[in-house]
């Protein structure tokens, strides 16, 4: 037999919660956390996502600036 799993529904209207958070809420979340980001971090972000990159192509592309490369 497979396992239950429980669905997630809104206290407020009892609807089910299908989409993600934003990424408003996602600064909001890290604001409360003390975390923010440096202006260089800002620009790479802000310019990988103007060439258009989304999702897991653009954590991807973030993920490879930050990473040092060995030869």
């Amino acid at each position: 037999m497979s396992k239950s799993s429980a669905k997630a529904r809104s206290a407020a209207t009892r609807r089910f919660v299908i989409k993600p958070l934003g990424e408003g809420k996602a600064a909001r979340f890290s604001e409360v956390e003390g975390m923010s980001l440096s202006k260089k971090s800002a620009s790479t972000i802000s310019g990988l996502k103007r060439r258009g990159l989304k999702g897991d192509a653009l954590r991807t592309a973030i993920t490879d600036t930050f990473v040092t490369k060995r030869d």
